[in-house]
């Protein structure tokens, strides 16, 4: 399979926050043939076992995306929701939805609004709230059936366009094809330290379970991957690699300089982020899991983050890869701490 269309099957498949079985089962088959091991733990992160020696290394990547939670349906099939992580009402607005109810079945929805004819004059420019915003599931013939508690995405197919992919849920679905990548580059070698992919629930909501995977798993080494603006002001833009986490206190330092000092000798391409404090990413909680834990944060570029058309470069899915692969079969021992 191409990293595209892996990238669209992740992108495609339904996993609101804490609601990620269908995207576990997508990552499964993809990433099964290159590790040893798969496993669900009980908060519900995926887990994929690479086993090797020496060292213990823990990727973490979330699958959740931000999403809706149906908070009340009147009789007319018109349901009122909350959102689940950063969702901006402005681009809900005339989206075709899906909705996942509790007897299993999916039912179509639209956002819609008051019409702009209905509206008063002063407030026809303002940005509707989400109490101004409702899902007309009416189009249902069985509508009555969705309740309190269900579940709703964006209803939108991602799909390749000149080395890039567009989809929904890229953030972080993209890293978590970079992890399965990582994988298969990593079956290549006969000798690898021990690496735990670790596929996290309930990140937009507080990065809930990557503490706990990391406790568990006792890691000398953990490495967060989520996605990062594009933005040519601050030297980050599609096409030119990961930008590796520098400066501030959160990110291991030796660790790195090691990382550093691997992409510069083997001539692959990165970018540079910064974070002063708090990354807001599943890096926060893996560095204070246990006693601590030495973290490192690699973040995709992307688009239109948390929109329906968020936007990702294959080619940085791909030298991502190549390069944690390379980076964990080069760390030895000792000297590393």
């Amino acid at each position: 399979m191409s990293l595209a269309k892996l990238l669209i099957n992740l992108s495609n498949a339904f996993g609101p926050v804490g609601y990620e079985d269908e995207v576990h089962s997508v990552i499964r088959e993809a990433i099964g043939p290159f590790v040893d091991e798969t496993y669900t733990d009980e908060i519900g992160n995926l887990i994929a076992v690479k086993k090797g020696s020496g060292k213990r290394i823990g990727v973490f990547t979330h699958v959740d995306e931000v999403s809706l939670v149906i908070s009340r349906v009147d009789e007319r099939g018109f349901a009122r929701f909350e959102e689940l992580g950063g969702v901006d009402p402005k681009v809900l607005i005339s989206q075709k939805v899906k909705i996942r109810s509790r007897d299993g079945k999916e039912r179509s929805g639209v956002i819609g609004m008051l019409a702009p004819h209905l509206q008063k004059r002063e407030t026809r420019g303002e940005v509707p709230s989400f109490d101004e915003l409702f899902i007309d599931a009416s189009i249902n013939p069985d509508y009555e059936k969705i309740g309190v508690g269900d579940l709703a995405v964006v209803d939108i197919l991602a799909f390749e366009m000149n080395g890039k992919v567009a989809g929904k849920a890229l953030d972080d679905r993209a890293c978590a094809a970079i992890s399965i990548e990582t994988a298969r580059e990593l079956s290549k070698y006969s000798t690898t330290p021990t690496v735990y992919f670790v596929f996290t629930t309930r990140e937009e909501v507080g990065a809930i379970g990557a503490k706990g995977a990391a406790e568990a798993l006792e890691i000398d080494l953990g490495v967060a991957m989520d996605v990062t603006h594009h933005d040519k002001e601050n030297d980050v833009e599609l096409g030119k690699g990961p930008a590796l986490t520098v400066g501030g206190p959160n990110i291991h330092k030796k660790y790195f300089e090691l990382l550093d000092k691997h992409a510069k000798d083997n001539e692959i391409k990165v970018q540079y982020d910064f974070s002063s404090g708090r990354t807001g990413t599943d890096a926060d909680n893996v560095q204070i899991a246990g006693t601590g834990v030495p973290t490192l944060l690699l973040s995709l570029p992307e688009m239109f983050m948390h929109t329906p058309v968020e936007v990702v470069q294959v080619s940085d899915v791909a030298g991502t890869a190549r390069l944690l692969a390379g980076f964990f079969i080069s760390l030895k021992g000792a000297e590393e701490q």
